[in-house]
């Protein structure tokens, strides 16, 4: 401590002496790095004599990395989600086209789709089918099927085979229907194409 007092007091006197023994005996070093968090975090080292009569400054650089992250959101079609359809019968969404994965192509194996439909309380929901073409089986339960609840009538119908009867409709018994696909392991077909309408 008595050493950087008396270097103090003869600063002006021994300006330019020290000036280059400190440039000889002095080094000084600073670094920045950025870790995995996105802090900046900084470390500096000096090492001078005790003959320098002044500390040049130190300039720390902050780097600022920013992460992008993107996120696709994937819609509910029903097959990886159930998916609920309002029909609403005074706007455009009165109308709604339901059909199974791929179609007109074949529908894959172990496929569950549902579909939950809904309209305004007093209206109806109507279903047609485009086309129809399910692996068949003698209960059209076994095996793949188009299953459809709350439909006036039947209660709940289990649909299969190659076609359905012509002008063969289902009304919903209330406000809203419920449509499931189920397919199984072995054959698969081209699958349905049906037309819903609110009213």
């Amino acid at each position: 401590s008595s050493s950087s007092s008396s270097s103090s007091s003869s600063s002006s006197s021994s300006s330019s002496s020290s000036s280059s023994s400190s440039s000889s005996s002095s080094s000084s070093s600073s670094s920045s790095k950025i870790d995995c968090l996105c802090m900046s975090s900084s470390s500096s080292s000096s090492s001078s004599s005790s003959s320098s009569s002044s500390s040049s400054p130190t300039t720390t650089t902050t780097t600022t990395t920013t992460t992008t992250t993107t996120t696709t959101t994937t819609v509910c079609d029903g097959c990886n989600c159930p998916q609920k359809i309002y029909m609403d019968p005074d706007t455009a969404t009165y109308l709604q086209t339901i059909k199974s994965p791929n179609n007109p192509k074949k529908y894959p194996h172990n496929t569950k789709c549902t579909w939950r439909l809904s309209t305004k309380k007093g209206s109806r929901i109507r279903l047609v089918f485009d086309s129809f073409n399910i692996e068949w089986s003698s209960n059209c339960e076994s095996k793949d099927y188009l299953y459809v609840g709350n439909v006036a009538k039947y209660t709940k119908v289990y649909l299969c085979g190659t076609r359905v009867p012509a002008n063969f409709s289902l009304q919903s018994k209330s406000n809203s229907m419920t449509l499931i696909f189920k397919s199984n392991g072995s054959v698969n077909k081209a699958g349905f194409r049906a037309v819903l309408v609110a009213s």
